[in-house]
């Protein structure tokens, strides 16, 4: 237990020190936007910018991690969103801060899908367990964020900061360097094939909720602190984060392997309502309702992660994680913008945000035929 809990830890640094350089822009666009006098769509655009970016890098850099080794990957990825987000301090236009972004966004990819990819290489037994306690370390990620936001330093430290990850590069040598072994010389585009070929209909599925997923998440958590600053102080917002280090460690008591879909289309309908109640409620509810939202939007993601990395064998692992991450960053990518769009076109946030309730309710709808056929596959794998 010692060997896992010590790689979870490893590849939960990996995971927080993600988190943290992810949603670092959220708590820079009020700022952004006085800055450059932007519109809501426009400051949306730096976070679809910054999405391109992670959804070239997930893919690109998970199916090269099957052939080259996860951790080549890892140092890769760490070096290349630590660098160009600590760059943004001294960056002095939109377009150089948009291109940044871009940059450490496709680092970022690399990041997050390696922590994925990676954990069923190293933990044996009990992933699902493992799987939520790496999880927690993302929202490790978002509190410091928040944290550091709350002590009141200026545009340019807050980008200094996104520096701070490159000085964890050293716990990652303690990894094993998983790669294919005999099976290295197989190549990316035979990856490919047999992912669309043997796993096509799991793969839309999970593709479908990792839009959703992805949209819901970054769309909510981008804008958050813009919606929520015209009502509240930004220290509420330190719960509404600090939650996320406790949903996952509470899901880790009742997270199996039987029941993972079923948590996940529970768990994305109480985010729907939740983000209903949000939306239509007094400011007396709000706060309540961030903190559901907060907690079942996180627990929703541990899930997701969990059925995708159960759905693919090791030699194709990187690639259908990176893939799935990929597609779903499409989500990533229009939820930033598009959410602006919307609050400059309505004058508020409601439409977006009952956007955001009807693509989690398609997640819950979604899940289900997940298990069904992630089953059948493994009864024929067995066979």
């Amino acid at each position: 237990m010692g060997r896992e809990l010590l790689y979870v830890g490893i590849l939960g640094t990996l995971f927080g020190v993600t988190a943290f350089d992810t949603l670092l822009l959220g708590f820079a666009v009020p700022d952004l936007i006085r800055r450059y006098a932007l519109s809501h769509s426009e400051a949306g655009l730096l976070g679809t910018g910054l999405m391109i970016g992670v959804a070239l890098g997930a893919i690109s850099l998970g199916a090269f991690s099957d052939i080259v080794g996860r951790r080549k990957v890892i140092f890769l990825s760490v070096v290349t969103f630590s660098i160009s987000t600590g760059i943004m301090a001294m960056a002095g236009s939109y377009l150089l801060i948009l291109l940044l972004l871009f940059v450490s966004g496709f680092g970022l990819g690399g990041g997050l899908t390696m922590a994925i990819a990676s954990l069923p290489d190293v933990i044996e037994s009990n992933l699902d367990k493992y799987m939520c306690y790496m999880e927690s370390f993302w929202g490790l990620g978002a509190l410091l964020v928040v944290s550091v936001f709350y002590f009141k330093i200026n545009l340019n430290q807050l980008f200094l900061a996104g520096f701070l990850p490159i000085l964890t590069l050293p716990i990652f040598h303690s990894l094993p360097d998983v790669r294919l072994g005999k099976d290295k010389s197989r190549s990316i585009i035979r990856n490919v094939g047999t992912l669309l070929r043997n796993y096509k209909k799991l793969t839309i599925l999970l593709w479908i909720i990792w839009f959703c997923g992805i949209y819901t998440y970054y769309g909510v958590f981008l804008w958050l602190p813009d919606v929520v600053s015209a009502k509240f102080e930004v220290p509420v917002l330190i719960p509404v984060y600090g939650i996320q280090i406790v949903s996952p460690l509470l899901l880790s008591f009742f997270a199996r392997e039987q029941n993972t879909e079923k948590l996940l289309a529970a768990y994305s309908l109480f985010a729907a309502i939740a983000t209903l109640v949000f939306v239509f409620s007094a400011s007396s509810l709000m706060f309540a309702a961030m903190l559901v939202l907060s907690f079942f939007s996180i627990g929703g993601w541990v899930l997701l992660i969990l059925s995708t990395q159960k759905s693919y064998p090791m030699d194709i692992r990187g690639l259908g994680v990176g893939a799935a991450a990929s597609v779903g960053r499409v989500g990533g990518i229009l939820a930033p913008w598009l959410t602006g769009y919307l609050m400059d076109l309505f004058g508020n946030y409601i439409v977006a945000f009952v956007l955001f309730a009807a693509l989690f309710l398609l997640i819950a709808f979604t899940a289900l035929p997940v298990s069904k056929i992630r089953y059948g596959l493994a009864k024929i794998d067995s066979a």
